[in-house]
């Protein structure tokens, strides 16, 4: 109708940021076997088409025309991704993962398969979210630190990433971080690692980190769940007073690292230490009042009464 009239307008159709997008998004397509039949979908995908006013698959708009949500997970890419990758200046949300290799045994005909850098997405300036989960990346943007003022989510599990990103302590604003079955070699940033003070969820499982846990961890005091299991490089001392400043933890787990202390010596053989399993200190000095259900009380007083 007269809406969809306008997609097809001069001033619509030669815009620069809208144009710069469709390049970026054809770039891609090419790229990735798009042309040649690799994506398990590619409705509406063409160079006489609009991305906005006809709904490329995996695209979302803006009112204003601009591409806010690439979403391609299992969709069959495969190859390397092209720079021109971050002209999309108004992306808030990226997501070219694998789910899984295969479902209940049945191979996953359409996972995503991209090789080499994840290139800079330092223009997309609004970005909040990247989930590159699944396939053969070896690296992510030299520069992603310049992204830390709006990312939350960060997946690359599964890939083949030997780096942490560089100056985690700019990453303020991350709320998950995935990188969980990599080949990272790198020292955890124990040091700086506090910093990061929006974290909830940090996955990095099966990697190759080395160095020493210290107090410097403490400061991530929203961490619902702190997974560093098989870096068997991993050395240090998980706080005791993580105890009380990790108020919301739901569990965390060291197995098959060389962290020691007294959460070590009860979690260090369990692949989920459930907070339940640490949390009791055996003379109760991290307990406030509140801390200290009434039956504990009740047995105390009932204890000294009959001394």
């Amino acid at each position: 109708g007269c809406q969809y009239s306008k997609g097809s307008s001069s001033e619509w159709v030669y815009d620069a940021g809208r144009l710069q997008d469709k390049q970026a998004l054809l770039a891609l397509y090419y790229a990735t076997g798009g042309s040649t039949g690799s994506w398990r979908a590619n409705d509406n995908w063409a160079e006489d088409t609009d991305p906005c006013w006809d709904s490329w698959y995996g695209v979302t708009c803006n009112e204003h025309g601009r591409v806010i949500y690439l979403e391609l997970p299992d969709n069959g890419l495969k190859g390397s991704i092209p720079t021109s990758l971050g002209d999309l200046t108004s992306l808030i949300k990226l997501d070219l993962s694998t789910t899984a290799n295969d479902f209940h045994s049945h191979e996953n005909e359409y996972k995503n398969v991209l090789t080499g850098a994840l290139p800079s997405l330092v223009s997309c300036s609004r970005i909040e979210e990247i989930e590159v989960s699944g396939n053969q990346l070896t690296s992510l943007p030299a520069d992603l630190y310049l992204n830390a003022p709006t990312l939350r989510t960060l997946s690359a599990n599964h890939n083949k990433l030997t780096a942490l990103p560089k100056y985690l302590l700019r990453f303020t604003k991350l709320h998950t971080l995935e990188l969980a079955h990599n080949s990272i070699s790198d020292t955890f940033p124990s040091s700086y690692i506090g910093k990061m003070k929006s974290i909830r969820y940090m996955h990095l499982q099966y990697n190759k980190l080395r160095g020493s846990i210290n107090e410097g961890i403490l400061g991530i005091t929203k961490i619902l769940v702190l997974d560093l299991s098989h870096n068997p490089d991993l050395t240090g001392e998980l706080p005791k007073a993580s105890i009380v400043q990790w108020p919301d933890s739901k569990y965390l787990s060291i197995l098959n690292t060389s962290i020691t202390g007294y959460i070590s010596s009860l979690c260090i053989d369990m692949p989920f230490c459930w907070r339940f399993m640490f949390d009791t200190h055996k003379d109760l000095t991290w307990a406030t009042a509140d801390d200290i259900p009434d039956i504990v009380v009740a047995t105390l007083e009932l204890a000294l009464a009959n001394a």
